[in-house]
């Protein structure tokens, strides 16, 4: 009998019916009562000690080169400071003069990374937004809500950087294609950036500088990775590590949303969205058909799977055959798979280790 493993799971839904806890990190107050019809922006609960992770262009604001920067913090990362606490210092005029960055408020120097400080600000107002436009199904008390949406679905593979919510934009003619900063002006400001197979170090900063919504690329490089999440740039990666084509499926559905109205949640680990994604509401997208939640998928002749490494890695196909036993692999190690044929038509034999479920 074959042996078929519970494979990961990635959703590309043109349109369902979803459920997603909104929750704050510590105990507050819920605004919102069962039943109550909300918008991506509306506020559910509010919470009086929560962090909040400031990005702050320290260079810039010193009018320092990256690399002379580190020499005149005052006060390290790791270190707590008050209210209007100098953070970094800079004489001027031969030193008769000091260009000097304050604290905002109290809390902790989180992490110096390039040209940019991260402060971790203690003791603020926190607000959660709804984020997802639907209706409260479920009050936590003190804790959140669940909301009941409907729209279009599509899951990455990694995020960071938070949340974001604004317009869609597509950004480059082909899932291939690579976004470079040049094209990101202030018209992108409040946008949600969409990519093909990557970005460069210059679009990840520059989107952070013009304060775009969020950014979804089909793969980014670990230092990448590590920038957006530095800068609090809300980033999903749809598909893989390093430059990576993003998935057919995913491209054609999040263009054809173009200007649509998009969440971007790149928080993963939750009951309810175990996977970072974007959420296009039915009233944006304009869908009218029926909504249902999203079917369990199965690793079964039929599936729609990706090939997540390996020879034709990325493709896209479906499961044709099952084998009963192990096959042996071009390394000469055997290994449990399915027999898949690609869009192309060709058919491979994939290990379930390389394979994941896709719809």
């Amino acid at each position: 009998m074959a042996n078929i493993p519970v494979l990961a799971q990635t959703r590309v839904l043109p349109l369902a019916r979803i459920r997603r806890e909104r929750t704050l990190k510590w105990r507050g107050e819920v605004l919102v009562a069962m039943g109550a019809r909300l918008g991506a922006l509306d506020v559910v609960a509010r919470s009086d000690t929560a962090g909040q992770l400031s990005p702050i262009p320290l260079a810039r604001y010193l009018r320092l080169p990256e690399s002379a920067l580190e020499k005149h913090i005052v006060k390290p990362p790791g270190e707590q400071v008050a209210a209007r606490d100098v953070i970094a210092s800079k004489p001027e005029l031969f030193g008769t003069l000091q260009r000097v960055y304050r604290a905002p408020g109290a809390g902790r120097v989180a992490a110096l990374r390039g040209a940019w400080l991260a402060l971790d600000l203690i003791d603020q107002p926190f607000e959660l937004k709804a984020l997802y436009r639907g209706t409260v199904v479920n009050v936590l008390p003190h804790v959140g809500v669940v909301i009941e949406a409907v729209g279009a679905v599509v899951q990455g593979v990694w995020g960071a950087g938070g949340e974001g919510y604004g317009v869609l934009k597509k950004m480059v003619d082909s899932p291939s294609g690579i976004l470079d900063g040049d094209k990101i002006d202030v018209v992108s400001r409040g946008a949600i950036l969409i990519a093909g197979a990557g970005v460069t170090e210059e679009t990840i900063r520059r989107a952070a500088r013009e304060r775009v919504a969020g950014l979804i690329v089909g793969g980014l490089t670990p230092p990448l990775r590590d920038l957006a999440a530095t800068l609090m740039l809300p980033t999903l990666v749809t598909d893989g590590l390093g430059e990576c084509p993003m998935s057919a499926p995913i491209f054609e559905l999040l263009t054809s949303r173009n200007g649509d109205e998009a969440s971007i949640n790149t928080f993963a680990g939750t009951r309810t969205a175990a996977r970072p994604e974007v959420f296009i509401p039915a009233m944006a997208s304009g869908g009218g058909a029926t909504a249902l939640p999203p079917a369990t998928l199965v690793a079964e002749v039929g599936a729609r799977v990706r090939v997540t490494a390996g020879p034709g890695g990325g493709s896209i196909g479906q499961i044709s055959e099952v084998p009963a036993s192990p096959r042996a692999l071009d390394s000469g190690v055997t290994a449990w798979g399915a027999e898949v044929t690609l869009g192309t038509g060709e058919r491979v034999f994939v290990p379930w280790e390389n394979l994941e479920l896709i719809d």
